[in-house]
């Protein structure tokens, strides 16, 4: 009786192992174990990052360390990558100018800023910048969400994929609409809840031409009646390369000052203004991110791209 049952114990206590095993494995796939993150990042702008202050996160989030990522399309512009809360985020100042010359408006710091994200799995960004308001009903302070673009800047490479030599086959990008869905959504609420320094206005139609100056009062007519809303000289090249690349991107723009020919304005005034916005701005990208690292995307094929199945053609020798 006895041998038997030290001979049952094997098998018994070989059965209660593999169901602890098992019992361990179902704990690992649980949704907390499980819990899906993105990587996220954000893009200094005029009012997203102020040149003349050092952090614009100030205290509410902390440098871990500061990258140059070596891409098929160069040495990257710095990009910082920090942490709010227990969020990592990466982050890089104003447009990827930071050490670019004032002057090079050819585009290649967006290319090669895009490239390292691209090599850093960068799947959500939040961008952004002062804008000028082209209708009359606009007030300085004005948040714009926009949700569609004009491009009418034509310097700068038209494709990240072409000239950072980035392959992503048989995907066709959609650009309806051009802004990812979800990060819009979250950043108009907690504009919403947050904003105080003016109105907040859920879309609008932001232009982008030449980048090296300001509009003449004839063009910003033109713009207006083509369907334009505010004019600003680089998100919508960042708006092009994210989806470009199947990233998710939403743009946060505020106008700083009335368009040309719209109503008067300094240049003293609109930096001001800048810097109000920029301090308005803050808490509604740090909420963002808290709210978009574990978001789950549901935009489908509009930030991905949509999936084609055709020929490739192949150039003949000779």
């Amino acid at each position: 009786m006895l041998k038997w049952i030290s001979i049952c114990c094997v098998p018994l206590a070989t059965v209660f192992i593999a169901l602890c095993s098992g019992l361990a494995l179902i704990a690992d796939a649980s949704p907390a174990a499980q819990r899906h993150s993105n990587v996220l990042a954000v893009i200094g702008g005029s009012h997203i990052d102020r040149r003349h202050v050092k952090s614009f996160f100030s205290d509410d989030a902390k440098v871990l360390e500061t990258l140059v990522v070596e891409t098929s399309a160069g040495s990257s512009p710095p990009i910082l990558k920090m942490q709010h809360k227990d969020i990592p985020f990466y982050y890089v100042q104003f447009h990827g100018f930071s050490d670019v010359a004032a002057s090079d408006m050819t585009g290649g710091n967006f290319v090669r800023m895009f490239a390292a994200f691209h090599e850093l799995g960068v799947t959500h960004i939040i961008a952004g910048a002062t804008a000028g308001g082209m209708q009359p009903e606009y007030r300085n302070g004005d948040l714009i969400l926009p949700n569609d673009f004009i491009n009418l800047n034509y310097e700068r490479p038209s494709s990240v994929l072409a000239e950072a030599g980035i392959h992503r086959p048989g995907i066709r990008s959609v650009f309806n609409p051009p802004i990812c869905p979800d990060i819009h959504k979250v950043l108009y609420e907690l504009a919403l809840e947050n904003y105080t320094l003016g109105r907040v206005h859920a879309d609008g139609v932001v232009v982008q031409d030449d980048a090296s100056r300001y509009e003449t009062p004839a063009e910003i007519r033109m713009y207006r009646g083509m369907g334009g809303d505010i004019i600003t000289h680089n998100v919508v090249t960042e708006m092009i390369y994210a989806r470009q690349l199947g990233m998710h991107l939403a743009v946060v723009n505020a106008v700083s000052n009335p368009a040309v020919g719209v109503r008067p304005f300094t240049r003293d005034e609109e930096m001001g203004v800048a810097d109000k916005i920029a301090e308005n701005v803050r808490p509604i990208i740090l909420k963002a991110l808290e709210k978009l690292y574990h978001h789950q995307p549901e935009c489908g094929v509009v930030c991905r791209g949509e999936r084609y199945s055709g020929q490739i053609v192949e150039e003949q020798a000779g």
